[in-house]
């Protein structure tokens, strides 16, 4: 695949979505793509921390990782050149949602049901050990904000490679400057 032009290209791009929705996947992939670096946001904070991100929200709770989400995306947000997957949580914290503002960001659209199969094998993950009742709450709560925010691109059940090239279509289909969308007042 050759890269996007770079002409349309915006400064960074952001991935939002529930987990298992393909983030960290389509994230590499589009970046490749885009001749961009990669950050897992996940994965920044638990090199910082020392920890895995599970571990975190074992030992210090899942607002104290909120507060380390939040000391990140501020400090990644002068970042250009970069496409970040964000932690499904990251966009829910009304602070956190000026920095997936401030550029394109992407939602990848998964449904529940999808949610639950493409996580299955991984019950490691933070939050995924909470009763089905408790995670389709949090998956419902969430979808509003993530409507909000991003460009909406599903991710259930296609190839990772067929959704990078949808988010690069958008993307550079634009009319005018690959401008970020104007800061909010």
């Amino acid at each position: 695949m050759a890269p996007a032009p770079a002409s349309r290209q915006p400064s960074r791009v952001a991935l939002i979505g529930f987990m298992g929705s393909g983030k960290t996947t389509v994230g590499r992939l589009l970046a490749a793509r885009l001749g961009y670096a990669f950050l897992d946001l996940d994965e920044w904070i638990a090199r910082r921390a020392g920890k895995s991100v599970r571990r975190i929200f074992q030992t210090e709770g899942e607002e104290s990782f909120r507060e380390l989400e939040a000391a990140a995306l501020q400090e990644l947000s002068s970042r250009r050149r970069v496409v970040i997957a964000a932690g499904g949580g990251a966009p829910v914290r009304e602070a956190n949602r000026a920095f997936f503002r401030a550029a394109p960001t992407v939602y990848l659209e998964i449904s529940f049901e999808e949610f639950l199969r493409r996580t299955a094998a991984n019950p490691g993950r933070p939050l995924r050990d909470r009763p089905v009742g408790e995670l389709s709450a949090l998956f419902e709560s969430r979808l509003p904000v993530y409507r909000e925010l991003g460009i909406r691109v599903s991710s259930q059940g296609r190839n990772p490679r067929e959704v990078v090239e949808e988010i690069v279509d958008r993307l550079t289909r634009r009319k005018g400057p690959p401008a970020d969308p104007p800061a909010p007042r």
